[in-house]
């Protein structure tokens, strides 16, 4: 949190980190080692903003409004490079300057972010296993309003996505959005996903396979991390598209089936769902005066029942 007007101290990292605005307005500034502060490169952000913060450089978080403060959410590798080199300053304070890292560099990587089709050097992989289109840049301006999105028939719900690959780095992340009176298809992978909701209000449902049931209500703002290989379901109780973000954790904690043909045990299709599922959902909706929009025609095949 930064306190309304306030200028957090700057501080350095040796690893990429991602900053997710939960909400306020502000700037941040970004120098190297080898440069003054005023040669840097600044911008600013607002609610929902994503961004991310290049390596051993210095970085100022600032408040520019005074009524009210900031908060921001910071996802990094850190603790995972940690149990490698158990020395924290070797990691926050290591004069090691990145010979790229010129301010007319650190401007060219906040540029507008540019699609990149074919998924050629993406990190994040479909559930089949095929590269996909992605985002490539490190700041997207507002995660609510984010509307170059892609068909995401794989996980039901007649879902759209957009993948995100940031500038130069090995993290990535992907959004979901998904229409009001709708719910996903429940799937698995590895450790790490931290997810946030930009927008939207429904629940989540997580589970071990063959243990109990743990629901997470969320709303805008909200936060929660599956545990490792527990199947996770979304559901959106709102009269509007819900979305969710996910910031990825490096790409050898997928988690997915060890062989290809058995990749389907890290999803289950709507047919195959136990029914408190649909019965619960649509429960919860009637608490509301709302009615399921999940076509029927969804619990009777594979196939995408929204094409």
């Amino acid at each position: 949190m930064i306190p309304a007007g306030e200028v957090l101290p700057p501080y350095r990292m040796a690893v990429d980190e991602v900053v997710y605005v939960v909400s306020g307005n502000g700037t941040t500034k970004i120098w190297a080692e080898n440069e003054r502060q005023d040669e840097g490169h600044t911008f600013e952000w607002n609610d929902r903003a994503l961004f991310m913060v290049p390596p051993n450089q210095y970085r100022q978080f600032g408040n520019m409004r005074g009524d009210r403060p900031v908060r921001l959410l910071h996802y990094d590798y850190l603790p995972l490079a940690m149990s490698v080199v158990p020395d924290p300053d070797f990691f926050l304070d290591d004069d090691y300057a990145a010979r790229s890292a010129t301010a007319g560099h650190l401007k060219s990587l906040f540029s507008e972010a540019q699609q990149i089709a074919g998924g050629e050097g993406l990190r994040w992989i479909t559930g089949k296993g095929k590269g996909v289109a992605y985002w490539y840049g490190n700041l997207f301006p507002d995660m609510s309003a984010w509307d170059n999105l892609d068909s995401n028939a794989y996980r039901g719900a007649g879902g759209r996505t957009v993948r995100i690959q940031f500038a130069e780095s090995d993290m990535s992340c992907h959004m979901s959005v998904f229409d009001a009176k709708t719910y996903k298809k429940a799937h698995r992978h590895g450790p790490g996903r931290v997810i946030v909701i930009p927008s939207g209000e429904g629940y989540s449902v997580m589970w071990l396979e063959g243990g109990e049931r743990v629901g997470v209500p969320w709303q805008e703002a909200a936060l929660f991390v599956p545990p490792d290989r527990w199947f996770h379901q979304h559901f959106n109780l709102g009269d509007k598209p819900a979305r969710y973000l996910a910031l990825h954790p490096p790409i050898q904690f997928a988690g997915y089936a060890e062989k290809a043909e058995d990749r389907a045990r890290d999803q289950i299709e709507y047919p195959q769902e136990d029914p408190w599922i649909r019965k619960h959902f649509e429960s919860e909706l009637a608490k509301r005066g709302l009615t399921s929009l999940m076509p029927p025609e969804a619990y009777e095949s594979k196939a995408d029942a929204w094409k």
